[in-house]
């Protein structure tokens, strides 16, 4: 569980730290001392400009002199933001938002002669984009003293760009005007999800033996599961050929529901037990799923130095993360379940034992068996690309 710490409601005040391949800064304060503040937050690596000089110095060292400018790197950065609002001692409201990318990126180019009447030169570009958006608006409210209430509104969004360009040019300069042929090819790929949320969340405390937590939300999802575009023009003897084409699957639209109730209780100073219902309902291309899903957790302390613990717990999952083996992250693509593609499933139990040797070591021996259905994978030779 991470939360963003609310800003200072009296006194501004910030951080700045300026490290060799990363750097950061923090400011927060108070709009209206005592009833609102802001706490902002910012980061990014750089590594890849001051690797620049590097790779230019060594790509024209390799390519012999030739006119040639290469860049390349990898980098990341996110911004955090945070605005709380007190009403009362009843009442809060949060804004919180964030943003975060992942990048890598390469271009290429270079220029030849390859005499004195002829002229070569050819670029080539790759970028390599994804990450996370997101914002939410959430009010804490407490009923009473024993019950507190969470309403929460949010938007997330999480998207995969990938671009590839190449192009060539070569100028004949024996004829008058010179002559110039040239190709050029693009192809893109890019993948995201959307959401709409709103949930409503409570915390009852009805006595010490007692604490319950019992909710119910609503998403609305929008999957952008897989779009590529290739783009290809070229010219030789006068003729030009042109491709410019969009291809992949269309939007797939879903509601889900969430409902739930856990109760963890403390039923004498050696038994506790931690039972919960999750109920989900999942509706996409006119075609519905539900789940019931009951959870159950027991603590059993045989003495102030040894315990035993034991689980069980079912669990559904619309989404599908397609794995592939060659390459690495980014490449994993999340698949919705459709009216074809069914939810994974899975049921896990889990025992444990225990055991603090006079508060100088910890010792714990666990075992878990889980089953797990309706999982997807690539086909034998298939792959993301």
């Amino acid at each position: 569980d991470v939360q963003m710490k609310d800003g200072d409601d009296k006194n501004y005040h910030g951080k700045i730290s300026v490290g060799l391949i990363s750097s950061k800064i923090n400011l927060e304060g108070p709009i209206w001392k005592e009833k609102t503040t802001f706490n902002i937050s910012a980061r990014r690596t750089y590594m890849d400009i001051l690797a620049q000089p590097l790779i230019r110095y060594y790509s024209k060292r390799e390519n012999g002199g030739n006119d040639t400018k290469n860049t390349a790197g990898y980098y990341f950065y996110d911004l955090n933001a945070k605005i709380t609002h007190k009403f009362s001692d009843r009442d809060k409201l949060f804004f919180s938002a964030y943003k975060g990318d992942d990048a890598v990126y390469a271009k290429y180019r270079t220029s030849y002669a390859q005499h004195a009447n002829k002229e070569d030169s050819e670029w080539m570009k790759m970028g390599w984009d994804w990450g996370n958006t997101l914002a939410s608006l959430r009010w804490n409210h407490l009923v009473t003293n024993k019950l507190f209430m969470n309403i929460t509104g949010s938007y997330t969004k999480y998207r995969s760009l990938m671009n590839v360009g190449y192009e060539t040019e070569s100028t004949n300069k024996q004829v008058s005007p010179p002559k110039k042929i040239n190709s050029e090819m693009k192809m893109g790929y890019r993948s995201g999800i959307a959401d709409w949320s709103l949930r409503a969340d409570f915390d009852y405390s009805p006595g010490a033996a007692h604490s319950i937590k019992f909710g119910t939300s609503y998403t609305y999802h929008t999957f952008h599961p897989d779009v590529s575009s290739i783009y290809a023009k070229g010219n030789e003897s006068g003729m030009e050929v042109k491709i410019d084409t969009v291809i992949g699957s269309s939007n797939i639209y879903a509601h889900e529901t969430i409902t739930y109730l856990e109760d963890n209780i403390t039923v004498t100073d050696w038994l506790k037990v931690n039972g919960g219902l999750h109920f989900s309902t999942y509706h996409v291309q006119n075609k519905n799923y539900t789940s019931l899903e009951p959870r159950l957790g027991i603590r059993l302390l045989a003495n102030d130095m040894l315990s035993f613990k034991a689980g069980y717990a079912q669990m559904s999952q619309y989404i599908h993360l397609l794995s592939n083996n060659s390459i690495s992250l980014p490449t994993d693509l999340w698949v919705p379940a459709t009216r074809r593609i069914e939810p994974m499933k899975s049921h896990q139990y889990a025992v444990g034992a225990f055991y603090n040797l006079n508060n100088m070591l910890d010792l714990s021996l666990e075992g878990y068996y889980k089953t797990m259905s309706n999982l997807i994978e690539y086909k034998d030779g298939a792959s993301f690309m």
